[in-house]
């Protein structure tokens, strides 16, 4: 199997022959042998059972309760070629994703297929990222793919071409792997001669957390059939000494394909992987076993909407914030395409015009869904949490030097300061408690995030907050009405957020307040969907920008200083793969604000 296609892979098998010396008693040494040739052993059947159970829901209940949400990264972290996989390398501040796919380049929008290899980006949160680049891989072969950063030696474990004309024979490697403002560099490339197999695919490994195991797949001889897991044990984390590699035992490998081994860092007792055997809803499934003193559990299928009758392989994970894989689904930009699945905590409290605070949603992949729960370990006293805020403002984001970060339990303010040149700041605050943490400034407008902690186990989580520019309000009105909005706010992707349109304009009317001193106009521009004339939409609009106006002008803003104005349907956004109609005209209905100064 070439790399590139983790699909259809081609499989090599030996003939065994047999010399049996057959020979009577007392014959002489010139006694003719004789060859047998021995029955080849029956070839394992790949036949995958089926499965239709959703596992996950993704519908919204209403404020107070949790929702999921599963979508595509945005361009250009996928393109109309395959993208593969994703992968995440610690620098100083946080994460750059590496992304395995045979794009020509680093462009937008790309369709063009060419080489697999790797592009890097700054990860800033799950679904935004930053330009994307092509690292220097030094002297490593091409094609390049399928890669995991091992914390506990800092080596990059990857697959890669073999140095040989054989094109199905891929070899595991190590690199040093550094990373300077966004750019990533290979050095000390090494080949795991100790693990390769001459003439056959060894590729995709992963670490357990402590970097004495090695997971991969392979179609050498000695598996179930097709591509298998293998592993490979050491004495300790830093020694070349790995032993004779092994396929899993049962129950995991299948006479079917096994793919893409994984195990997060963050979870160091389960094995996700993706297989077209076991039961699937259909092609590659991603699959989980939890390993219990060497023992492998009978694989869970993660269930839909995350598995499709399509392919799903490459299942990740960065640490609690998110869970990646990707799949050729029809609502995929062009063949695989990277997704993500996060878990968003919706309260009251929440600031509209934002996600709320992310939450992994790797908790619901650990649920065991077929059997009882096993009795609850005792449960350790837990210290504070610490809070990283990493706040950037405006685009080209920059960090919000200067600005205000505060943050707030149960409407009280519990802690203030100012962000510093580097814009990030940490604090620590009570376990199992809920937060709102903000930040906000004069001259821009204000982000919050809802932090819940009530049930975390990790000792810091990671805030990102984006101050923008320009402030945009999702104000969910009835058909042709303008007067009479519904109770609760669109968020970004389209959906009933927790805040309520009287809340958002009250913190919009803050944030204006705030400048007062040096504002010299508030702009409030109403945005429509396409449904409509444009003379219609005009209309629409510059109502429903009025009556924002009208709002903000109650709560403390002078009319003197408001601007209002309409773009009707004249400035759409851009839509995104897969959206759905009402979806992206429910993101398009908007009120924008943007301050201006003397």
């Amino acid at each position: 199997m070439h790399f590139v296609s983790p699909i259809n892979l081609v499989r090599k098998r030996l003939t065994l022959v047999c010399l049996l010396l057959v020979c009577g008693f007392g014959c002489s040494p010139q006694t003719e042998v004789k060859p047998l040739v021995c029955p080849a052993p029956p070839v394992p059947v790949c036949k995958a059972g089926s499965f239709d159970k959703l596992l996950l829901d993704t519908m919204f209940h209403g404020p107070g309760n949790a929702q999921s949400h599963i979508t595509m990264l945005p361009v250009p972290e996928n393109s109309g070629a395959d993208d593969y996989a994703i992968t995440f390398v610690p620098d100083s501040i946080g994460y750059v994703a590496l992304i395995s796919s045979n794009r020509t380049s680093a462009a937008d929008n790309v369709s063009e297929t060419g080489v697999q290899r790797f592009y890097s980006a700054k990860f800033i949160r799950t679904t935004q990222y930053g330009q994307l680049r092509i690292p220097d891989i030094g002297t490593a072969p091409m094609p390049i793919g399928a890669g995991f950063y091992s914390k506990i030696d800092g080596l990059f474990y990857f697959s890669a071409k073999a140095h040989n004309t054989d094109p199905d024979d891929f070899d595991l490697y190590t690199a040093k792997i550094s990373v300077n403002d966004d750019s990533v560099s290979f050095s000390d490339i090494r080949e795991l001669t100790a693990l390769n197999s001459e003439r056959y695919f060894d590729s995709q490994p992963t670490l357990d957390i402590s970097g004495t195991h090695i997971y991969f797949v392979s179609d050498r001889p000695g598996g179930n059939g097709g591509t298998d897991i293998w592993y490979s044990e050491r004495p300790t984390s830093t020694s070349k000494n790995w032993t004779e590699p092994r396929p899993l035992p049962e129950p995991v490998n299948s006479a079917c394909d096994e793919l893409s081994p994984f195990i997060s860092p963050s979870d160091p007792n389960t094995l996700y992987f993706s297989s077209n055997g076991h039961e699937t809803v259909g092609g590659y499934d991603l699959f989980k076993t939890h390993i219990t003193e060497g023992r492998y559990s009978e694989p869970e299928n993660l269930g839909k909407p995350i598995n499709t009758p399509s392919d799903e392989v490459f299942p990740t994970a960065l640490n609690d914030t998110a869970f990646f894989w990707s799949s050729n689904a029809p609502a995929s930009e062009g063949g695989m395409n990277l997704y993500t699945i996060t878990r968003t905590y919706v309260t009251l409290a929440s600031a509209e015009g934002h996600v709320p605070q992310e939450r992994p949603a790797t908790a619901h992949l650990h649920v065991d869904t077929e059997k009882p729960p096993p009795p609850p370990l005792p449960v350790p006293v837990l210290g504070p949490v610490e809070i990283f805020a990493h706040v950037m403002r405006g685009m080209p984001e920059r960090p919000a030097v200067g600005s205000d970060i505060y943050v707030r339990e149960d409407s009280q303010e519990i802690y203030r300061g100012v962000i510093p040149a580097s814009g990030e700041m940490g604090f620590k605050v009570k376990r199992d408690h809920v937060y709102d943490v903000g930040a906000e400034t004069e001259d821009a407008f204000y982000d919050v995030r809802h932090v819940d902690l009530r049930g975390f186990k990790d000792s810091a989580v990671n805030v990102s907050l984006h101050l923008p520019d320009t402030l945009v309000l999702r104000i969910n009105f009835p058909f042709d009405d303008y007067m009479h909005p519904y109770e609760y706010t669109i968020d970004d992707n389209g959906q009933a957020s927790s805040t309520t349109w009287t809340q958002a304009i009250d913190l919009a009317a803050h944030s204006a307040l705030r400048s007062l001193d040096h504002l010299k106009q508030l702009i409030i521009i109403g945005h429509t969907d396409s449904l409509g004339s444009d003379a219609y939409n005009d209309r629409l609009g510059f109502r429903r920008a009025s009556f924002v106006a009208s709002e903000m002008e109650k709560r403390g803003i002078p009319k003197k200083i408001i601007r209002v104005t309409s773009k009707g349907r004249t400035d759409p956004l851009a839509r995104r793969p897969g959206e759905s109609d009402e979806i992206f005209r429910l993101r398009s209905r908007r009120v924008e604000f943007i301050k201006v100064f003397d």
